[in-house]
C-alpha cells in the first residue's frame, strides 16, 4: 500500500462513518441538527434563531423538499430543528416530524422569529446557529462535514469545544489524500464481508425509495417520465437505462421531501443514490452474490471519498454526479473482473465526460444530473474494458488515474473558487 501504511482500519471507518442513513437533503438537515443542538442546550419558549451558513450550504438549500413536509429552504429547516428536532439522531433529525412540529415551525416563520444568513469568513464548510428562548441563549457550531458538531454552548457555558485555533478538529478522511486506487482495490479484496456486510442496507433503502418515485411521480417525475419512454420504445430497455431511471426517481423521491431515508455517501444522500443505484443494477444485471455486491459497492464508497478529499465536502460541481458517478464506473469495473488500469480507464473517462458539471443548489432538477451520471457510469466502465480510454493529455486527464483526481480536485477547489457566490447572485435574481 501508498508509503507502506496499512489503510484497512482507517478505510473501515471511512465507510462506517460515511454510509449512513440520511432523511432529507442534507444540508438542510446539518442545518436543522444544529439548531435542535442548540435549542437541546438550553430549552424553553423561543424569542429567536439566528443561522448562518457559507455559501455552498446556502445555495444547497435553498430550494430543496424537508422531509415529511411540503416546504422547502434553510429557514424552514432551521425552525424545524427547534420544533421537533432530535439532535442524537444525526442525518434522521427530522425523524420525529409531525402535524404538531410543521404548525409550530410555520408560527415561527410567520413571526419572523428565524434568520438564515450568509457567512464569507468561516471556510467552505460552516453552520453556527444561536437560539434565544426565555431561558437564555444556545450555540451550536457545525464545520467540515453535516454531523460534525465541534462547538455547543448554554448561557455563556461551553458544554463541547473541539475547535483547534477556530478551526474544526481534523476530517477523518484527510488520510485520502495520501492513498492510491491499488489501496483501495487490495482493501475491497481483502476485507472480511462481515465487516462489510451492512453496505447492502444501503441497496435496500436506495431500491425503495426509488419505487416510490416512480409509482409517485415525485417533483418533475423524471424516473417515471423516462420508464415510460421505455415502455414506448423510445428508450432502449438496457441496464444503462434501468440503472437511469431508478436513480432518477430515487433522487425525485428525496428531492420532493419524501419522508423515508436514503443511504449517503461520504456525508451526502444524493452521493449515496448514485454510488449505490448504478453499481446494484450492473450486480443483479450480471447476476453477482451479496459478497461480490458488497465489495463492489466498497469500491463505489470508497473512491467517491477519495475523490471528494480532494474536491472539497462542498464543491462548485455537482460530486453527486461526478465524484460519486465516477466512484460508481470505478466499481462496475472491478466487479466484471477489469484491471487496475481498466479501472483508471473508467475514471478518466468519466472525468473527460462530466467535469463542469456545476452544483446550482439541491432541487428537484438534481435528478436529471444524477440520471446522467448512473447511464455514464456503466457506459464508461464498458468502454474502458473495450479499451476505449480517453486521451492521456486530453484537458485536466492525466496518464495516472490517481493524478486524474488530483487534477479534478484542483480544478473544483482553484479553478472555480468563486462561481458560488455568483451562482447565488444568479439564483436570487429571478
Amino acid at each position: 500500500m501508498s508509503k507502506n501504511i496499512n489503510y484497512d482500519e482507517k478505510f473501515l471507518q471511512s465507510l462506517i462513518e460515511g454510509v449512513k442513513p440520511a432523511l432529507g437533503c442534507t444540508e438542510p438537515v446539518a442545518v436543522g441538527l444544529a439548531t435542535a443542538t442548540a435549542y437541546e442546550a438550553i430549552g424553553g419558549e423561543v424569542k429567536s434563531i439566528d443561522v448562518k451558513v457559507t455559501p455552498n450550504i446556502y445555495k444547497n438549500g435553498m430550494g430543496v423538499g424537508i422531509p415529511g413536509t411540503s416546504e422547502i429552504g434553510l429557514v424552514f429547516a432551521a425552525a424545524l430543528g427547534v420544533t421537533c428536532g432530535d439532535a442524537n439522531l444525526g442525518l434522521e433529525v427530522f425523524k420525529a416530524v409531525n402535524e404538531k412540529s410543521k404548525r409550530e415551525a410555520q408560527e415561527l416563520l410567520d413571526s419572523n422569529l428565524v434568520n438564515v444568513n450568509l457567512e464569507y469568513e468561516e471556510g467552505n464548510f460552516y453552520i453556527g446557529a444561536i437560539v434565544e428562548t426565555d431561558k437564555g441563549k444556545g450555540k451550536c457550531i457545525i464545520r467540515e462535514s453535516h454531523t460534525n458538531i465541534i462547538y455547543v454552548e448554554a448561557n455563556d457555558k461551553i458544554l463541547l469545544n473541539n475547535e483547534v485555533k477556530g478551526k474544526a478538529t481534523v476530517n477523518i478522511n484527510e488520510y485520502l489524500k495520501d492513498i492510491n486506487l491499488k489501496d483501495i482495490k487490495t482493501f475491497v479484496e481483502s476485507v472480511p464481508f462481515s465487516d462489510i456486510k451492512f453496505l447492502l442496507e444501503g441497496v435496500k433503502l436506495n431500491m425503495n425509495i426509488s419505487k416510490v418515485g416512480l409509482e409517485e411521480k415525485s417533483v418533475l417525475g423524471l424516473g417515471a417520465a423516462m420508464d415510460l419512454l421505455m415502455e414506448e420504445g423510445v428508450m432502449q430497455k438496457d441496464v444503462v437505462n434501468e440503472a437511469r431511471v431508478l436513480t432518477s426517481a430515487a433522487c425525485d423521491a428525496r428531492m420532493s421531501g419524501k419522508n423515508m431515508p436514503v443511504m449517503s455517501s461520504a456525508g451526502s444522500g444524493n452521493q449515496g443514490i448514485t454510488a449505490i443505484i448504478p453499481t446494484a443494477v450492473m450486480c443483479d444485471h450480471i447476476g453477482c452474490d451479496e459478497e461480490k455486491l458488497a465489495r463492489s459497492l466498497a469500491f463505489s464508497h470508497l473512491t467517491t471519498a477519495y475523490i471528494k478529499a480532494f474536491v472539497g465536502n462542498l464543491s462548485p460541481v455537482c460530486a453527486c454526479a461526478v465524484a460519486a458517478g465516477i466512484g460508481a464506473s470505478a466499481s462496475i469495473v472491478w466487479m466484471l473482473d477489469g484491471s487496475l488500469e481498466e479501472i483508471g480507464g473508467a475514471i478518466k473517462n468519466m472525468v473527460g465526460t462530466l467535469t463542469g458539471m456545476v452544483c446550482d443548489g439541491a432541487k428537484g432538477g438534481c435528478a436529471f444530473k444524477l440520471s446522467t451520471a448512473s447511464s455514464e457510469a456503466i457506459v464508461q466502465a464498458k468502454l474502458a474494458m473495450a479499451g476505449v480510454i480517453i486521451g492521456d493529455v486530453d484537458g485536466i486527464v492525466s496518464p495516472q488515474a490517481d493524478k486524474t483526481i488530483k487534477s479534478l480536485g484542483r480544478f473544483c477547489s482553484e479553478g472555480m473558487k468563486d462561481l458560488d457566490n455568483e451562482i447565488i447572485d444568479i439564483m436570487l435574481d429571478r
